[in-house]
């Protein structure tokens, strides 16, 4: 089942997908969640700046290695910053993968909390699953 909330500066909603009582997907959709969300209220106020990161437990078992190493250095991101691509494949310990990190940020099941709109281009924002204009206005968000 599909929990969420509307997050009126995306015009989006924020869904939360869980199995067997973690986190499966996280995501922004136009559609509406079959029930509001505890939890996608407090990613929510956290991608706001009105509360801290929600401790969740995430279903990462369908990840590889590279993968979980990509989204450990990217949760480190602090609000307000960035980091590109490079520092992050460097972080991860793979300093030649940048396209790879690129795949891992397209892959992210689990926006917000592993913040991939934080991970941008050398010489820009880079891409975004949902469109750089939606990079562009979480990274706004953030820092406020």
């Amino acid at each position: 089942m599909t929990e969420g909330v509307y997050i009126e500066p995306l015009g989006l909603y924020l869904l939360v997908e869980r199995s067997g009582g973690k986190i499966a997907r996280i995501f922004l959709s136009g559609e509406l969640p079959a029930q509001d969300s505890v939890l996608a209220r407090h990613i929510a106020d956290y991608l706001c700046g009105q509360a801290p990161c929600p401790r969740a437990e995430l279903e990462t078992s369908g990840l590889t290695d590279f993968q979980r190493r990509v989204y450990d250095v990217v949760r480190a991101i602090e609000r307000g910053k960035t980091m590109t691509y490079g520092e992050v494949a460097a972080h991860a310990g793979r300093p030649g993968a940048v396209r790879a990190v690129g795949r891992a940020m397209g892959a992210n099941p689990f926006l917000i909390i592993v913040p991939c709109h934080r991970v941008v281009a050398r010489n820009g924002l880079g891409g975004f699953a949902l469109g750089v204009e939606i990079k562009e206005k979480l990274l706004a968000l953030e820092k406020k």
